[in-house]
């Protein structure tokens, strides 16, 4: 299965300042003389589907499952795309069975990597509801305030912030990050989004094998 972009567009680039001088000046060094001598430009946009994989990569860290979730909805609904399932067309002609599993594997993925960072901070979740302070105020003193009675300096300082980012989360039932390297390591760590759409691609193969086997097993 593949999904074929557009080729005619290219990736937005940075933008760039252009400053322009005056004819007398053509030969000389090029300087700025005002705001108005000033241009921005930028190369061509480039495919939809590729800007949104970039998005993924680069957010991921910022961004909640639930972010996630809403902005690939937003891509399908508005590109709408194509997954070739040749030799498969006799049992899936319109791909509908092959996006159908591809968003389920994917989301299944996303779902996944949440369950194990839950169950990574699970004691440490269970210590802050049953802390004898609130437990928000309970994991900011032991993870971020070092004055307080209740820091503890033995957990390096890259993993007690992800700790109490992780934590927040789950107390105020908000979503967690995804690309947690803590909490997703004996897992081989965070997904990125080659990966889980290899993955979902493997599974729409193995969907419709199944299905052209019990078609001939049906028929036979």
């Amino acid at each position: 299965m593949n999904i074929t972009p557009n080729s005619n567009n290219r990736r937005i680039s940075s933008m760039r300042t252009i400053h322009f001088v005056t004819p007398e000046d053509k030969n000389a060094a090029m300087t700025p003389t005002s705001d108005r001598d000033q241009v921005m430009i930028s190369q061509e946009g480039r495919d939809r589907l590729e800007i949104l994989a970039d998005k993924v990569e680069n957010q991921l860290g910022a961004m909640t499952k639930e972010d996630f979730m809403d902005m690939l909805q937003q891509w399908q609904n508005e590109n709408q795309p194509k997954l070739e399932v040749n030799p498969y067309r006799s049992i899936d002609p319109d791909g509908s069975i092959a996006r159908k599993i591809y968003f389920e594997s994917y989301l299944g993925q996303l779902k996944e990597m949440e369950d194990t960072i839950k169950c990574y901070y699970a004691d440490a979740y269970e210590e802050a509801v049953s802390a004898p302070i609130n437990s928000l105020a309970f994991i900011s003193g032991k993870y971020l305030c070092d004055w307080s009675d209740y820091f503890d300096p033995n957990i390096p300082k890259q993993e007690r912030k992800w700790t109490h980012h992780q934590l927040w989360a789950m107390l105020t039932d908000s979503n967690v990050a995804l690309n947690d390297p803590y909490a997703l390591a004996s897992s081989g760590g965070p997904k990125t989004v080659d990966e889980m759409d290899e993955i979902a691609k493997r599974a729409v193969k193995s969907k419709l094998d199944e299905l052209i086997k019990e078609r001939e097993i049906k028929h036979n």
